[in-house]
């Protein structure tokens, strides 16, 4: 037999007042039975007479109250006295055969009524225990439990954590049912107290899912986490609604500097990459830059001319124009992606974003002898995402695939785009190339962070790659080539009402 003692879970106290609870118990069954008495003494009838109804009223008194102790203490002071003082012979423990039935009926009904007294005690002491059980269970949870009338559309219950959330007091809450919706943020408060009452009155789903904002009276703003379940009736009428009302603002704050952290790692990342195609960069923007050069020279010439050819030399300065134009889209789309720019979801053409990007990386594909291709279907609805990031996405898989082509070398080149409708509201995006392909269970590693199988790579543009795609909505994964290479593929959700 183990004598390992179990935990206690009472509160501090709880002994003492189950010790007065004896005492109360008891002492109400030794002092029922003697008021029964003195007042059966006291009554002006006949000897023999009204003997049993005080002393039983007396029993089960204290049977209902006390429980089969006190029951069972109550009979035995009713039966002695009873039998002592008013069965006759009096004051003698002598019985007459006209009262002895009478005597053991009324003693099988003391014992009878003792037990059906503390078989009540004991329904009503086990339903106070697990109330008590469940209260100490309710305060020891992280989150606000609560429950609400449905018909009056207010509170009823929140457990005493509510004070440590809101910073208010539940005797607030008891005088104004609404308080706590008060404490919502003000942004928030109507909709929060529109989608409330529509839930309780049965107008929405059986089970409540929201999070808002609250502000405490010190000032502090803290998200809170809603959730509930709402109780109807057989005639499918709601009759109640309870939950819970966690704090997650560490894990919002959590949450926002990871964002945070994967912003400033996903910019980084662009500048290396923009880093690697300083060659091409340099390309774009010196064509145009040499051609206004020509253009300008050209227009010197024209307007030096005996009569001045004054229209050739305004198309000349009208390419001048272009020219700079070009540039200045070459430059700011670098400067885009290098740029500590906050995520901005809008309408985007993929199609457009490919051939942008295609134009930053076409002379690291002529310096690598790459042959590019691309097949764009025509029509695609625009996807909802940020072009930039998407950008960054495809030049971090075209440069993967050139710096692979050209480590290969063993065969040409060649770099496929394509575009397609991919059904069920998404676009799907794929790039191939002709390399070495990925070695048997690389599909799934490649995308970790910090995984490469380049000497001098970081291993984060895969995995940034991801990240940015799910953040949209889709998927990015990978596939072998048919013959050789690899295929990567990602999708995106096509802006809503945009594909009808």
């Amino acid at each position: 037999m183990s004598d390992v003692s179990p935990i206690s879970l009472s509160p501090p106290g709880l002994s003492t007042a189950l010790g007065r609870d004896v005492l109360r118990r008891y002492g109400l069954a030794l002092a029922l039975p003697v008021l029964a008495l003195l007042l059966r003494a006291s009554l002006p009838v006949p000897e023999g007479t009204a003997i049993y109804q005080l002393p039983l009223a007396a029993v089960v008194l204290s049977a209902w109250y006390g429980g089969r102790g006190p029951g069972l203490l109550a009979s035995v002071i009713c039966i002695t006295g009873v039998w002592y003082w008013f069965i006759p012979p009096t004051r003698a423990w002598e019985i007459s055969p006209d009262h002895a039935l009478g005597l053991s009926i009324f003693i099988a009904l003391c014992v009878l009524l003792s037990e059906f007294g503390a078989a009540r005690w004991r329904i009503e002491r086990a339903l106070r225990d697990s109330e008590q059980q469940l209260r100490l269970m309710a305060e020891t949870v992280p989150g606000v439990l609560w429950s609400a009338s449905a018909g009056a559309a207010r509170l009823l219950y929140m457990t005493p954590r509510y004070e440590q959330v809101w910073g208010r007091t539940l005797g607030d809450l008891e005088r104004d049912p609404e308080a706590w919706m008060e404490a919502v943020h003000p942004d928030q408060r109507g909709e929060v107290r529109a989608g409330w009452t529509r839930w309780l009155a049965g107008h929405a789903s059986d089970r409540l899912d929201v999070t808002f904002r609250i502000v405490r009276p010190d000032g502090e703003t803290r998200w809170i986490h809603n959730r509930g379940i709402l109780v109807r009736d057989g005639r499918g009428r709601p009759l109640r609604g309870s939950g819970i009302a966690a704090d997650i603002t560490e894990e919002r704050r959590t949450q926002e500097a990871v964002a945070s952290a994967q912003a400033e790692l996903a910019r980084v990342s662009r500048r290396v990459t923009t880093g690697e195609l300083t060659a091409s960069i340099a390309h774009e923007v010196n064509q145009p830059l040499a051609a206004m050069v020509a253009n300008a020279a050209a227009c010197l010439g024209w307007l030096a001319a005996e009569p001045a050819e004054t229209q050739r030399a305004r198309q000349a300065l009208e390419r001048i124009v272009a020219d700079g134009q070009r540039a200045s889209q070459v430059i700011g789309r670098i400067r885009a992606l290098v740029d500590r720019q906050p995520p901005r979801k809008g309408p985007v053409d993929i199609n457009q974003t490919v051939l942008h990007t295609v134009e930053l990386a076409a002379q690291e594909l002529r310096s690598n002898g790459i042959v590019l291709a691309t097949r764009l279907s025509e029509g695609l609805p625009p996807v909802l995402g940020d072009g930039i990031q998407l950008q960054q996405v495809l030049l971090n898989l075209i440069m993967n695939a050139i710096e692979a082509m050209s480590a290969f070398g063993e065969r040409p080149g060649r770099l496929e785009i394509a575009t397609r409708d991919a059904g069920a509201g998404t676009v799907l995006v794929e790039v191939r190339d002709t390399g070495p392909g990925l070695a048997s269970g690389q599909e799934d590693r490649i995308f970790e962070a910090f995984y490469t199988t380049k000497p001098t790579g970081l291993g984060i543009g895969l995995s940034i790659s991801r990240s940015i795609i799910a953040a949209h909505g889709g998927r990015l994964g990978v596939a072998s080539n048919e013959p050789h290479g690899a295929v990567f593929r990602f999708t995106l959700p096509v802006q809503e009402g945009a594909g009808a």
